[in-house]
């Protein structure tokens, strides 16, 4: 069981102001949306590794623009509430092939971009131990939209 519990928007705002400080060849628009008093039912240590790989993923493939969603679904009878977190970029995006392989573990799409590959592998072994939920969609922004769901507090 855990009893930790993580305010959201402090951990999204520290990884995005972090992001935006590192020099790159492209000026990106990385916002957080969303429910502002979310919070996570877990470590903050957890919570800032998933949210860094998955906008740092989001960064390599952006063109201009990533959007973080928090949301919270809310609790039914026998449901526990839900943090939804969604991150949509405006790259390339992935065929529903690849996104089906990137869900797959130790899964490295592409190897022209710099990076271990271990983004995804550390993002789906936090979405496990927490006994969450994680799948790649289309993005609105036309690229790719990660969607994950944790435990909310």
């Amino acid at each position: 069981v855990v009893t930790r519990t993580t305010d959201v928007k402090p951990v999204a705002d520290g990884i995005i102001s972090v992001l935006e400080q590192i020099p790159d060849d492209k000026a990106l628009d990385i916002v957080a949306t969303g429910d502002g008093s979310a919070r996570f039912q877990g470590e903050k240590q957890d919570l800032e590794e998933l949210i860094g790989n998955l906008l740092d993923n989001a960064c390599k493939w952006a063109k201009s623009r990533i959007v973080l969603d928090v949301a919270v679904t809310s609790a039914g009878r026998s449901l526990p509430r839900r943090l939804v977190l969604t991150v949509d970029d405006d790259g390339p995006g992935l065929t529903a092939e690849q996104r089906a392989q990137g869900v797959k573990r130790g899964r490295r799409l592409d190897e022209t971009k710099p990076g271990s590959g271990l983004g995804l592998t550390i993002v789906t072994d936090l979405i496990e131990t927490y006994k969450g939920t994680f799948r790649l969609d289309e993005s609105p922004l036309g690229g790719l939209r990660v969607v994950v769901e944790l435990p909310a507090a």
